[in-house]
């Protein structure tokens, strides 16, 4: 079941002794997929989110944000029926934010069911989608849009 999840940790998760291509191969490894199109499908994830020029380094040495964008590649790395992302935009600036959050909505419009953790309002306006809002815990409003959600 597992290997139909991606997840986006808010703290990376990311292997720090596997270079950046490695880390968002990782996923396609498990499944066992020809190393040729490994190769393939982590150079378009890596183009995608703007590292393709970071291919071998190795996460320590990324800032925040490249690190974030690596854990996003990672996540879609295996086109998995759940993605799970919780603030995967947190480290980001605003370009990097919406080039993030369009790769995502483009993984829900090719079926990937896609939730999104996110303080950050002005993304929910933008991509009007169900809303669900927590606090402390507790549901206080499930819809499609922030406008039905509480202040």
């Amino acid at each position: 079941m597992r290997r139909n999840i991606g997840v986006v940790f808010q703290d990376f998760k990311l292997l720090p002794r596997r270079t950046v291509a490695e880390n968002v191969a990782l996923p396609l490894e498990v499944r066992a997929i020809a190393e040729k199109e490994i190769r393939k499908k982590v150079r378009g994830l890596l183009r995608s989110v703007g590292l393709e020029h970071r291919a071998e380094k190795f996460p320590p040495s990324l800032s925040g944000g490249e690190q974030q964008r690596v854990a996003v590649a990672r996540a879609l790395a295996a086109d998995p029926a759940l993605l799970l992302a919780d603030e995967p935009t947190g480290n980001l600036d605003p370009e990097r934010t919406l080039e993030v959050m369009d790769l995502l909505y483009a993984a829900n419009a090719r079926g990937t069911t896609v939730v999104v953790a996110t303080h950050d309002r002005t993304l929910l306006e933008r991509y009007k989608k169900r809303v669900v809002v927590l606090e402390r815990g507790r549901l206080v409003s499930d819809g499609d849009s922030i406008r039905r959600a509480s202040p």
